[in-house]
């Protein structure tokens, strides 16, 4: 097993012990390597997915329940949407965790 392969599995495993951080470094690291740079670079923005729309998530609900009078209306939507990004981070974890097992049994 060469170590690109050992690198560009751990740029996807690591969403289980540093997300987004580790592909990071290997990122900005691996300007010689094209192989790993492109891969950390997926992996990165995988990692960011799930982040940014919890984020968005959580900002969207906060403002409405500002604007909206409605407890009803904000609450349904809390629930609605929390829903949806777990599922898709769920998705996104699944995701990560096959293409970085995937590289490593390539032959």
């Amino acid at each position: 097993m060469t170590k690109n392969r050992i690198v560009n599995a751990l740029s996807y495993l690591s969403i289980m012990f540093a997300p987004f951080i580790f592909p990071f470094i290997v990122w900005i690291v691996t300007d010689h390597n094209q192989d790993m740079h492109d891969t950390a670079r997926r992996a990165f923005t995988l990692h960011l997915i799930p982040v940014i729309l919890t984020i968005l998530t959580l900002l969207v609900v906060g403002i409405m329940g500002m604007v909206s009078r409605q407890a009803a209306y904000t609450g349904f939507l809390f629930v609605a949407l929390i829903a949806l990004v777990v599922l898709v981070d769920l998705g996104m974890f699944i995701y990560n965790l096959y293409m970085g097992i995937r590289i490593l049994v390539e032959d």
